[in-house]
Parts: structure tokens; C-alpha cells; sequence
């Protein structure tokens, strides 16, 4: 449904192409949960607002300028949009909230100081290249409509188009193919599905996925197995059951992921490497893809009590992982875990990589995390669940092992090292004050040439360890600015 709007001075007309504004609604299937605490209207057009187990949700595209007002069904004393730094003026009344957008953004709305029950409003760019229903090697779902699917197969030169206001219940998988294309403003609902997987594209290449929405994951959400040159844009993601990873990029390089809002209960952008076995797509003896050339930028995520927000390992068997940067994102919420980490748990090089221009808002627990251990994910793990139980490191890890006394030489030949990490304009500007790790495994499988260029905690510079509450154990070539 698409309203045109020219806004000219003091009124609302229908002349004067130099004021144009383009908004576009997306009509729900009628049997599509609507939330009962929200509602929304966008330049005075109904928004349907959507309910799920952790949020409100609603959507449409844009163009120009809108004004925006929310009927709350609860009392507002005080209202949060996140990320912080879009800075938006807001008109608040005990039962409305009205501001304006003049560009596109993905955004959590909370009340009176909670993040319970928050509504997330995803105003997207207008879409381009939107395929026609009768086009050639198009899979169309049309607006309006729900579809129970199970898994849909894709081949190369095959596009998946969810339009805005259609939800397709079931899972995509993709093998060996080449220029496929999954886009939409539609949503893919996994509430049906008990295993994860959602998506999983293995040895593909030449992959965009855009627009869609993911909902409930039961696992894994977005897998990309072997794949290369890979773009992912402007996709949300709520998920909230238990290992719910986000993007998994397993052996996978060439990858641009961008605009993109990931709530997940387990890590949310992740980069791992290992031999995939054809058969479970789980990992089975051998090396691993090497990986190279990733870049994140412009992302909001929230990450639930598992997992981290993001992440690099635990699995990497390849000889190095290298050449990655995360840049220009809001982590608006960790509930546990660490905001950036590697996790280095097996004998991988991990080196080139990048934070810069990441704003935290709120990391209670961890905000840097730089480690080579043992762990119940390596190579060299306790052949049986008893021992991995037994040896067990409880306290800042998940998933860590502690090595016996006398073992340390049996386990270091399957370590790897992290190197040349630089963090530059990191913020955290709410919140508590989280502590960091740099942790190497031994003097030879060391945490090295990490640089801190303009690092703060809520308005502090850090210029040394103990300034940042940074724990640090066989790590050498540390340099603050």
C-alpha cells in the first residue's frame, strides 16, 4: 500500500515535487498477531504493529521525511530510542510518543526505563529491484498472505522474494549455487521449526540477502557454509530461543553485512572455520576454509544472556583468520557475554582485524574479550561429556576447559595466537563499567600487538590495563593512545 505525501509549507497538498515524501505500509495477513500495547501511525497512515514473545514490531519504507506517533496502552514517564546516537527529539505524554525521521534506521523503543518489552521500529529505505510476481526464476510470496512452506530448495540464479506483509513459515537451504538473491520486506517465521539451520547456504557463492525480517529461531539462524562473496543488507533479526546464533560465517570470505538489526539469544554476528561434514552440515574431523575479507558496519544489535554481540570463534580450524573489521555499530544491549571477542580454541592464526567506531550502550559483563584456551568445542577436547564435565572452568568463560596440571604440553601443539588487533574509537557511554580480557594460552600461543586508539568508558579515557578493569595473562605488545 503506498501513500505519496508533498509537504509543503504549513500544509499538506498534493503539488510540488521539490517537498516529495514516499512512505510505504505493508498490509498483515488477517490472522497475523497484532500487539495489544502499541499502536502506530506513520505521517497519520496505520502501521500494523506485530506481537512476539519479547517485543512489538513494525515496519515500512520511506523516503524524504516522516512523522512518527505511538499510542502506548502503558503509563510513559520516560522513553529510550536506541542507538543513543541518532539523537532523536521526542514529544512524550503520559500515553504518546511523536518524533520525526528524515532517514531510514532500525530502532528499539522502551518505557520507563525497561527493555522487557520494547517496540522495534524498522523504517527501511525504499526498496529497489523488487521482482515482479510473474518474473523468471523468481519465488514470489505476496503481501497479506501466510505460507507454511517446510524447506524451500533454492539453485543458482534463483531469487526468494518475501514481499512486505507476507510471512513464510518453514526454512531455505541452498547447495552449490551460484548468484541467488533472498529479498523482500516480508517476514520468515521459524516459530514452527524445532531445529536451527533457518537459513543455510553451503559452498554458494555470489549471495545477497536483503530486506526480510527473521523471527523465533530454534538455533543457528543465518549459516553460511564455504561460501564466498556473500552481501547481507538491511535484515532484522528477533530471535530469542536458546543458541539462536544471528549470522554464523562458517569458512566463509568476501562478505559485506551492513544495516542490519540482530537480536539474538547466542552470539550475533559470528565467524567460525571447520570441515563440514555433508551429511549433519556439523563439523567433523579435518581443517576448515581459511577466512578472509569481512566487513560489518552500520549494525544495532542486542544480544541476549547467551553468547556474545561479536564474535570470532570458538572454532577455528584453518590456518588463519585474518583481514576482518567490525566498524560504525551500536550495541545497545549485552546482557552477558562480551561485546567484542575471539575466542581462539583451536590452532588458528587470528590476525588484521579491526573495531572502530563501535558505541556500546549497555555491556554489564564483558566488553573486550581476547583469548586462546582450551574448550569444549576444540579439537583436542575430552573425548566423553563426564570429563569435559569434570574439567570444567566455571566463572568468566562459557565453554572453557581448565587443563590439568602437567597436561599444559599435550594441548599446546593444537593452539593458535591472536595478533594485530586494533581497537579505535570504542565507546562505551552507558551503563556499568565492564571489565576486559587478554588472555594467550602460553608464552608461545600469546595474545599480541593489540592497539587501543581512543578507548573510553563512560567519558573516561583508558590509557592503561588497570584504567579499563582489563585482566591480561600472556599477552605482550599492548599499546594504549
Amino acid at each position: 500500500m503506498k501513500f505519496f505525501f508533498y509537504l509543503l509549507p504549513g500544509l499538506l497538498g498534493v503539488s510540488g515535487s521539490l517537498f516529495g515524501q514516499e512512505l510505504v505500509t505493508y498490509p498483515a495477513p488477517d490472522s497475523a498477531r497484532r500487539a495489544i500495547d502499541f499502536s502506530l501511525t506513520v505521517n497519520g497512515q496505520p502501521v500494523f504493529v506485530y506481537d512476539n514473545a519479547v517485543s512489538a514490531m513494525a515496519s515500512f519504507s520511506f523516503e524524504g521525511s516522516v512523522t512518527v506517533e505511538i499510542t502506548s496502552a502503558h503509563d510513559l514517564r520516560w522513553v529510550d530510542i536506541r542507538p543513543r546516537h541518532r539523537a532523536i527529539t521526542l514529544a512524550v505524554t503520559p500515553t504518546k510518543i511523536t518524533f520525526r525521521l528524515d532517514k531510514p534506521g532500525q530502532f528499539s523503543i522502551e518505557r520507563n526505563g525497561e527493555h522487557s518489552r520494547p517496540l522495534y521500529l524498522f523504517a527501511a529505505p525504499l526498496e529497489k529491484d523488487a521482482p515482479r510476481s510473474d518474473a523468471a526464476n523468481v519465488r514470489y510470496f505476496a503481501a497479506g498472505k501466510i505460507y507454511d512452506v517446510g524447506t524451500l530448495t533454492l539453485h543458482s540464479d534463483e531469487t526468494l522474494y518475501i514481499a512486505g506483509g507476507a510471512i513464510v513459515r518453514g526454512s531455505i537451504e541452498a547447495t552449490d549455487a551460484k548468484n541467488i538473491r533472498i529479498a523482500g520486506r516480508g517476514i520468515l517465521d521459524a516459530s514452527m521449526l524445532d531445529k536451527g539451520g533457518l537459513v543455510r547456504l553451503w559452498r554458494c557463492q555470489n549471495v545477497e540477502i536483503e530486506g526480510i525480517t527473521i523471527l523465533n529461531s530454534p538455533g543457528w539462524t543465518l549459516v553460511l557454509l564455504d561460501c564466498d562473496d556473500v552481501r547481507i543488507h538491511e535484515i532484522k533479526q528477533v530471535c530469542w530461543r536458546n543458541g539462536s546464533d544471528g549470522i554464523d560465517l562458517v569458512g566463509t570470505s568476501h562478505v559485506r553485512i551492513s544495516d542490519c538489526f540482530l537480536r539474538n539469544n547466542d552470539d550475533n554476528v559470528v565467524i567460525k572455520s571447520y570441515s563440514i561434514n555433508p551429511k549433519t552440515y556439523y563439523s567433523q574431523p579435518g581443517q576448515g576454509r581459511d577466512v578472509t575479507d569481512i566487513v560489518v558496519e552500520r549494525c544495532v544489535i542486542w544480544n541476549m544472556p547467551w553468547g556474545n554481540a561479536l564474535e570470532i570463534g570458538f572454532e577455528l580450524r584453518c590456518q588463519t583468520v585474518n583481514n576482518i573489521t567490525f566498524r560504525d555499530c551500536d550495541l545497545i544491549h549485552v546482557e552477558r557475554g562480551a561485546a567484542l571477542s575471539i575466542h581462539n580454541g583451536d590452532a588458528a592464526t587470528v590476525e588484521n582485524i579491526t573495531y572502530e567506531n563501535i558505541r556500546v550502550e549497555d555491556a554489564p559483563h564483558k566488553l573486550i574479550d581476547l583469548a586462546v584456551f582450551w574448550s569444549q568445542y576444540s579439537t583436542d577436547r575430552p573425548a566423553n561429556n563426564e570429563e569435559r564435565t569434570r574439567q570444567y572452568m566455571q566463572g568468566a568463560w562459557d565453554g572453557v576447559l581448565r587443563v590439568p596440571a602437567g597436561q599444559e604440553a599435550i594441548h599446546a601443539p593444537h593452539r593458535g595466537r591472536i595478533r594485530n588487533i586494533l581497537f579505535r574509537n570504542v565507546a562505551v557511554n552507558d551503563g556499568q563499567f565492564p571489565y576486559s580480557i587478554l588472555n594467550g594460552f602460553d608464552a608461545q600461543h600469546q595474545v599480541e600487538s593489540v592497539r587501543f586508539e581512543n578507548l573510553t568508558i563512560l567519558g573516561k579515557p583508558i590509557r592503561s590495563a588497570e584504567a579499563g578493569h582489563f585482566s591480561v595473562e600472556n599477552a605482550k605488545g599492548i599499546i594504549w593512545k
